[in-house]
């Protein structure tokens, strides 16, 4: 039983390991081969995980070769475009200047109401609203509005908007994130200081994140939402 515990936990980190190996793009959307990939490395992994009398080295060898038949074929995909398009499919445009390409969707086996839903992920009603819709290789509907429908940016409008700059968050979960604090330029006992002025230390805090003008939102674990403007130091 104990044999059989440690086996699924190392087989486990094997198969953790082989995805990390094959690259983050494997969480998201699969392309058709590595798809192929993922289903063929937990088939793998399944027997030795089961069978005791499997070694474990029935598992793990195919596995390693597996990421290398993967690594062949991320490369060849990226050095030879006719050989991505074999591998992994073109994007096809199924919708152009609002009008749907039937012969089109016939083709992909996309149903219309399989391309109605994938308009609708971008807050898009009607199709005949859609300058061009595009099936990409991986399965997922682009979908681009036209430029009448869409609202204006900023840009077209002559106005002045400060850049966007992603929040650092300082506090995760009742922990300070140290990597966080020093790339803002602030030290953890300040951070302290500021947090004991309210009443509260980092243990308490779900999430406190800092912007571009030192001001801290952070909510607590009971709920409270609070802010902090640590001005210039």
């Amino acid at each position: 039983m104990i044999t059989i515990f440690i086996r699924a936990i190392l087989l486990y980190i094997m198969m953790i390991f082989a995805i990390r190996l094959m690259g983050k793009k494997q969480l998201g959307q699969f392309e058709p081969y590595e798809l192929a990939m993922a289903l063929l490395i937990a088939d793998i992994l399944a027997t030795p995980m089961s069978d005791v009398s499997t070694p474990l080295f029935h598992g793990v060898l195919p596995v390693m070769a597996m990421i290398g038949i993967h690594a062949l074929v991320t490369i060849l995909s990226l050095k030879s475009d006719k050989a991505r398009a074999l591998i992994s499919g073109k994007p096809s445009l199924i919708i152009s200047n609002g009008i749907i390409d039937f012969n089109e969707l016939s083709r992909l086996s996309l149903s219309i109401s399989d391309l109605l839903e994938g308009i609708r992920e971008f807050g898009i009603l009607n199709p005949w609203d859609v300058e061009c819709a595009i099936m990409e290789a991986n399965g997922t509907i682009t979908a681009f509005e036209k430029s009448k429908k869409r609202a204006p940016t900023a840009e077209e409008l002559e106005m002045y908007v400060e850049n966007e700059v992603f929040p650092a968050a300082l506090i995760m979960d009742g922990k300070i994130q140290k990597s966080s604090v020093i790339l803002c330029a602030l030290s953890e006992k300040r951070l302290t200081e500021a947090l004991e002025e309210i009443n509260l230390s980092a243990k308490e805090i779900l999430l406190a994140t800092i912007d571009r003008e030192n001001r801290i939102n952070l909510q607590t674990k009971s709920g409270l939402i609070r802010k902090i403007h640590l001005g210039k130091e």
